[in-house]
């Protein structure tokens, strides 16, 4: 029986990274994509450590023909594909002086959410075939608004939006699409967010801190959403404060707004 194919983004690090290691575990084929072909090429070495080959592709996902390129180079290999993990993204924390950024809500929209759908688009039609998994590493923030993050929000909301509508639209056909709604994770994506930060990643003076010890690993996330995959789940909320916070804003939405205000911000 051929091996599945899982395509990943932003694989060289934190939950792509450990994605890589949970379907290089199960036998998938591997097709990692991200921008730095160093990283890329140093994932490749230490998978092949163990046994593990994988396909690695240099790919901007804000660029429709590198994704166009990605799913070419995915089929040439190996004929099929599987799995689609759009894991790709950037954050931004804002603070109430500087306040809304254009600049950086256009980076974001166009990492995080036209990432999305670049890849998505051109690889959907195989996806169709194998009757196989489209995903999407979204957040917490793309179900309720966070304060000071107007430009990561509305990028998760529309990237939740655009696969949700998908699931729909193909319900018939046998896609399988997952949003992952993860809440804190011990990744660098917020030690990268910005040049300015103090040691948890969060601007001076920016309240909401989060341990390291108290968030779930990179590693633990991967596991839920290989789970996700394997179970064809709909939807999944890794952590219990990312649970509380969705439930409460359906229960009650205005005090919720007043600790999303208080805790988050």
């Amino acid at each position: 029986m051929k091996s599945r194919v899982v395509v990943i983004t932003g694989g060289t690090s934190g939950i792509g990274r450990a994605l890589c290691d949970c379907f290089a575990k199960a036998n998938y084929q591997i097709v990692l994509a991200a921008r730095s072909e160093d990283k890329l090429k140093k994932v490749q070495k230490e998978l092949s450590l163990t046994g593990t080959q994988i396909l690695v592709v240099k790919t901007d996902v804000r660029l429709e023909e590198d994704c166009k390129n990605l799913a070419a180079e995915t089929i040439n290999c190996y004929g099929q594909i599987d799995v689609l993990i759009n894991n790709a993204g950037i954050t931004w924390y804002e603070s109430d002086n500087d306040g809304i950024n254009i600049s950086k809500q256009r980076d974001l929209i166009n990492t995080n959410f036209f990432g999305t759908v670049n890849c998505t688009k051109h690889m959907l039609p195989h996806l169709l075939d194998t009757k196989g998994s489209l995903v999407g590493v979204c957040s917490i923030a793309g179900e309720v608004g966070l304060p000071n993050r107007s430009a990561y929000s509305s990028s998760k909301f529309a990237m939740n939006g655009f696969l949700s509508s998908l699931r729909v639209q193909h319900i018939k056909k046998g896609l399988h699409v997952l949003v992952v709604f993860s809440g804190y994770t011990s990744t660098n994506i917020r030690k990268s967010a910005i040049k300015d930060c103090n040691s948890s990643g969060f601007p001076p003076g920016y309240g909401g801190d989060v341990m390291e010890s108290n968030m779930l690993s990179a590693e633990e996330t991967a596991r839920h959403i290989f789970n996700g995959v394997k179970y064809r789940k709909r939807a999944l909320r890794p952590t219990f404060v990312g649970k509380v916070t969705v439930l409460l804003n359906k229960l009650i939405p205005h005090l919720n707004d007043r600790l999303l205000h208080k805790y988050y911000k």
